[in-house]
């Protein structure tokens, strides 16, 4: 394709003009030189063809170098495409391959030439890559046709590419010399983004699905744990009924975890933190997870545990991953060990935090253990080293435990357990022992509006703020609220506080009235509340003029310290 002919480079007429030119400056030298130009004359012809002879001969030499370099570049841009070329015969055998191509398989191309192209298709793809062939051979025309294949490296590693061909016959009507050129390109990266993207997605879809169901879940169990506060305090004097329903009550705090492995992923999850004791926590999440197991476990709790500040729920999922996996890694039974002390972290502890009072929590097993080559993976979403599992359990508790400005740290040898470590910010100095106990519930009156369009939470609400000796209002939704308070207002009868579900299908909610109530009363206490628990309102309620949040579900104590503190916040 680089081949250039002589008369390509250099036009006959023109050589014949030159070479009598030459000859003719060769005769006029001669004839100064005294010599009979009468007896040359003759020659001139002979001459003249002698030094065409000579000027084509330079120019072949020219043009071959030309070539030389041209098929060098060809050659270079050939070996070192960042795609495999490969040149098969009608047979299938590889006849020539750049070194990229070699690349491809990890092997010398001289290793690959006589081989068959379908030695190194996966079992599974050869059918694939057969009717792909019989449709180049068929098709014989210069349209590339691709096709996506496992190919098998010499090693034995499997990748993804993407073949691209044609086949062409080297002279027409001559079926024996057809040869099809394939162009081989490794995917394997693309298709994993590919993959990652549709999971992330999917995820995502989740998170607003389990956004939902947490919502209405969350309403159910407002509804019971209200009710269940209320008859709790007709039973306190009846030790067995109180035994009874303070284990109802904890199961429907439990229940409100359900859904946050999918919220955790879901846009716009924020942890909702308080300061708390991660004593009862760890307990009952251990108890939780271990029921129905034949691995035995063992609590070490250090004397007086620095408090965190922690999403209660969040951190109860983390721990619960880390036991179920440390409990999975030993199938044949073991001990599941929870260590938890505090720690002061310095720069030689080498780990990616700051300089300061933490609480470790620990999670050790007895079983198989991890390689160290899987390590570095093992927070990855969808890796998994079980047969059986999502792979999600640990990349969500790295996600929640990094959103508390934390650090998980993983230590594992093949055949010896694996031991893993969470690091939380801890609040120094305030210890178990020294956590002041506050007034358990608001006394006196004060007028509450209460909206929210489900009638079975407005009444649940009424009754424990009944129980607390407050009146309460009603709205159903943000429109009715706010006439309630401006008519309040005008009356000279305001209410001391407000307590606003954020959503009312097909209707203002929370955010939307206080926006306007804040405008007939700057000074309007206002709580919001939702079943949405990973709502940035939520999170970050003073940011949108709340004085408080309230998550639910919620219980007649929880009711009256956010209450209380709405009240007393002077701002």
């Amino acid at each position: 394709m680089f081949d250039k002919g002589v008369g390509d480079c250099m036009d006959g007429v023109k050589l014949r003009q030159e070479a009598e030119a030459e000859a003719l400056r060769n005769q006029k030298n001669r004839a100064i030189g005294n010599i009979s130009a009468d007896g040359l004359t003759g020659n001139m012809e002979l001459e003249v063809h002698q030094i065409e002879l000579s000027m084509q001969n330079d120019e072949l030499q020219r043009v071959g170098l030309e070539n030389e370099l041209s098929r060098d570049k060809y050659r270079k841009l050939y070996d070192f495409a960042p795609v495999g070329f490969f040149t098969c015969g009608i047979n299938g055998l590889i006849l020539e391959v750049n070194r990229t191509g070699a690349a491809l398989f990890e092997v010398e191309k001289d290793q690959l030439l006589g081989k068959a192209f379908t030695s190194f298709v996966v079992a599974e793809h050869q059918h694939i890559f057969s009717l792909y062939c019989k449709s180049l051979w068929q098709m014989q025309i210069k349209t590339k046709q691709d096709c996506e294949l496992n190919l098998r490296k010499n090693d034995g590693t499997v990748f993804c590419a993407l073949v691209e061909g044609i086949a062409e016959k080297e002279q027409e009507n001559d079926e024996k010399n057809t040869l099809c050129f394939l162009a081989v390109k490794d995917i394997t990266e693309r298709k994993k983004n590919e993959e990652d993207k549709l999971n992330y997605q999917r995820i995502e879809s989740l998170g607003i699905l389990a956004g939902g169901i947490a919502h209405d879940f969350n309403n159910l169990l407002t509804v019971i744990l209200g009710n269940i506060s209320l008859y709790k305090m007709k039973n306190l004097k009846q030790e067995k009924n109180l035994e009874l329903l303070e284990e109802a009550e904890k199961a429907c705090q439990q229940s409100t975890d359900l859904t946050l492995q999918l919220l955790t992923f879901a846009k716009g999850g924020k942890p909702f933190k308080e300061v708390m004791s991660i004593v009862p926590l760890l307990n009952d999440t251990v108890i939780f997870a271990m029921r129905g197991s034949n691995v035995r476990y063992e609590l070490e709790l250090s004397d007086d545990l620095w408090m965190v500040e922690v999403d209660g729920g969040h951190i109860r999922q983390v721990v619960n991953n880390l036991v179920i996996n440390a409990q999975q890694a030993m199938p044949n039974g073991g001990t599941v060990s929870l260590r938890c002390e505090n720690k002061y972290l310095t720069e030689e502890e080498g780990l990616p935090l700051n300089i300061g009072p933490y609480l470790k929590i620990t999670v050790e097993d007895q079983g198989v253990g991890i390689h160290k080559d899987q390590l570095n993976r093992i927070f990855d979403p969808y890796f998994t080293t079980k047969a059986q599992g999502n792979g999600l359990g640990l990349a969500t508790s790295y996600s929640i435990v990094k959103r508390h400005n934390g650090h998980i740290r993983v230590e594992s040898e093949p055949g010896q357990g694996t031991a893993v470590s969470v690091y939380l910010p801890a609040r120094l100095g305030m210890a178990l022992t020294v956590k002041k106990a506050i007034e358990p519930f608001l006394s006196g009156h004060g007028k509450i509006l209460v909206m929210d369009d489900q009638a079975s939470i407005r009444e649940v609400i009424g009754g424990m703020l009944t129980q607390l000796g407050c009146e309460p209002a009603f709205a159903v939704d943000g429109e009715e609220a706010i006439l309630l308070y401006r008519d309040a207002s005008e009356r000279g009868e305001p209410y001391d506080a407000v307590i606003f579900d954020l959503t009312v299908p097909g209707g203002a909610g929370g955010r939307q009235a206080l926006e306007e109530i804040i405008k007939i009363d700057p000074h309007v206490k206002a709580i919001t509340s939702s079943g949405y628990c990973n709502d940035a309102i939520m999170t970050d309620f003073k940011k949108y003029g709340f004085r408080a949040a309230l998550p639910k579900p919620f219980c007649l104590e929880e009711l009256s310290r956010v209450l209380r503190n709405a009240v007393m916040d002077s701002r």
